[in-house]
């Protein structure tokens, strides 16, 4: 299944697609949401955790939440992106625990602006950043196999198999507040942004991210990969939910268009200083 809330004034193609894999229930949520001035985008990717019908209700929350959010924005977010991005997390893992005592929920998202991305994570559902095929960065997992690696007892590429793989120790819902890793990065043209559940990258390597994209365009993209990871994972394949999100050229022109400006005042205040 495929959906798409895109319009030309963000500056970046929008694809998204999930598949439920070897489950009965798709647990897995995602969202693309505009701001009221269509000059910024939310994207979301959440993995319900909690069994059945919990799990789906406690994703189901998070995408909710963050449609009200996005749809009302505080000011801010505006002034400080993160700490209004924090407090959205809070207020998703308040709503969970109002409405059931088993739902629980995975948490990765990123708000965009006009060259630049500030995101938040809780879990095991991923963030990637790649420029010119090459990673930039990923979120680091609330896992206990991403301790493992962060020991060297095993290598990133064993993360996916390792038999502790399921194990969280952060998420939206329950006792604990969670504690969200959040952070903030400049974006270029050609930028590509991917947002995960754990059942794409279980079996999808982070050179296919790139290479499927420049070849069929973020949503053509989504959806190949989220069905590759289906058929990859089999028989018990969890459920895969992938969006992509290339920057535009739209990007570059702001980025110049603040270079040059910056440049004419540097110039203007050495002109003063002689």
């Amino acid at each position: 299944m495929t959906r798409h809330e895109s319009n030309a004034s963000i500056p970046w193609e929008q694809g998204a697609s999930s598949h439920p894999g070897g489950r009965r229930e798709q647990q897995d949520r995602w969202g693309l949401f505009q701001s009221p001035s269509r000059q910024e985008l939310l994207a979301i990717v959440a993995d319900g955790m909690g069994g059945h019908q919990d799990g789906a209700l406690g994703a189901q929350i998070v995408i909710d939440t963050a449609r009200s959010f996005v749809l009302n924005p505080p000011k801010l977010l505006q002034s400080d992106p993160l700490a209004a991005l924090d407090g959205l997390c809070q207020q998703m893992h308040e709503t969970i625990n109002q409405q059931s005592e088993t739902a629980r929920s995975t948490l990765v998202m990123v708000w965009l602006t006009a060259a630049h991305a500030y995101w938040l994570n809780v879990g095991d559902s991923r963030l990637y950043h790649f420029r010119r095929g090459r990673r930039i960065m990923r979120t680091r997992d609330h896992s206990a196999v991403q301790l493992l690696m962060d020991l060297g007892e095993i290598n990133e590429s064993q993360m996916a198999t390792h038999p502790a793989q399921n194990r969280l120790y952060r998420c939206l819902g329950g006792e604990e507040s969670p504690k969200a890793d959040r952070g903030d990065f400049a974006v270029q043209a050609g930028d590509l942004l991917a947002l995960c559940s754990d059942g794409i990258w279980e079996h999808v390597t982070e050179i296919e991210f790139w290479t499927a994209t420049q070849h069929h365009g973020p949503a053509d993209a989504a959806r190949l990969l989220a069905e590759e990871a289906a058929r990859r994972g089999g028989a018990t394949a969890d459920n895969t939910t992938l969006v992509l999100l290339r920057a535009g050229n739209n990007v570059a022109e702001t980025a110049t268009w603040l270079r040059r400006l910056s440049a004419g005042f540097t110039s203007l205040f050495n002109r003063v200083s002689r």
